[in-house]
């Protein structure tokens, strides 16, 4: 089937992080345990948000989309389906309830302590300095949490303060922003996570994509588990393949200069990067899997139940 694309036109820089720990749905021997989190366990937390956002009808999770597609486009999956390849809906909810890296991923749960998420152990943060740079639309689509509130700074400058702050005694390499020197080092030590725990503390930011990445640092620390991020430049989609923008091979921000005006490394800046669009799955076409009759059924309940 072909591939939908997430997000068509500009990305915004982000960080992708997860919290290692065993589990029996995660490969421990990943090459790369950030991005492999999110393929493994992507399906698991889009039926969880569709649960949050009441869109799973007649145990068919629909797309966030769907109220404004026509009914015959309307992509969505069988939940089951989904909860089969995890050995059943009662073991992902043993799991992941059991699980301390299980962040919260709604911002009722982070207000009350619940616990009641599944696949919490990883999280996206858009950032940039622009004033425009699609990072709403993009956490809508990936993981359908928030970007940062109009009204507040952007989180490069909160935490360029907040660590400033706290300059003597720092366990990263210093670069301006410090933002750069902290999040290239992918992996954390535990003195390092201590450090930007407290860092992370001093930061007064209402986004919850921002709140789950300081409660994941928090939780590393508490638990002593291992927390790795990846940093990805911004980028383009254009619907059938995901560019990004060259960067700084040590610190990782977009730039082709030789100094790197963040680090001032004179490494070789990395090439910009394309790879094939980022998908919708396990989102799909529904008419495929259940019929035109059942997909028109299935959306004219849930706009229904929206106008109830």
């Amino acid at each position: 089937m072909k591939r939908t694309a997430a997000i068509i036109g500009p990305t915004p820089p982000f960080l992708q992080w997860t919290i290692a720990v065993p589990c029996p749905f995660r490969d421990p021997d990943a090459k790369n345990l950030t991005n492999a989190a999110f393929r493994e366990l992507r399906s698991l937390r889009a039926i969880s948000v569709g649960e949050m956002e009441n869109r799973i009808i007649d145990g068919v999770c629909l797309h966030p989309h769907v109220s404004t597609d026509e009914a015959a486009d309307a992509v969505g999956f069988p939940v089951e389906e989904v909860y089969a390849a995890f050995d059943g809906a009662e073991k992902v909810k043993r799991v992941c309830q059991a699980c301390p890296a299980n962040v919260p991923i709604s911002e009722a749960e982070l207000d009350d302590g619940a616990e009641i998420s599944r696949a919490g152990c990883f999280g996206w943060l858009p950032f940039s300095e622009r004033s425009v740079d699609g990072s709403a639309d993009f956490m809508r689509l990936m993981e359908c949490e928030d970007s940062l509130p109009s009204d507040e700074t952007s989180i490069v400058t909160q935490f360029e303060s907040a660590i400033a702050s706290m300059e003597e005694g720092s366990p990263f390499r210093k670069t301006s922003p410090r933002w750069y020197g902290v999040w290239s080092l992918k992996k954390f030590n535990a003195s390092q996570l201590v450090f930007l725990d407290h860092v992370c503390k001093k930061v007064r930011c209402r986004s919850i994509a921002w709140r789950r990445l300081a409660q994941a640092i928090e939780i590393a620390v508490k638990f002593n588990l291992a927390f790795h991020v990846e940093m990805t430049p911004p980028g383009n989609s254009d619907g059938s393949s995901w560019t990004t923008e060259g960067c700084c091979a040590t610190c990782g921000v977009a730039a082709s200069t030789v100094p790197c005006q963040v680090c001032g490394s004179n490494a070789v800046p990395l090439r910009s990067r394309k790879m094939k669009v980022l998908g919708l799955r396990p989102y799909l076409k529904l008419a495929s899997i259940v019929g035109q009759a059942e997909t028109a059924r299935l959306v004219e309940k849930f706009r229904s139940n929206r106008e109830a």
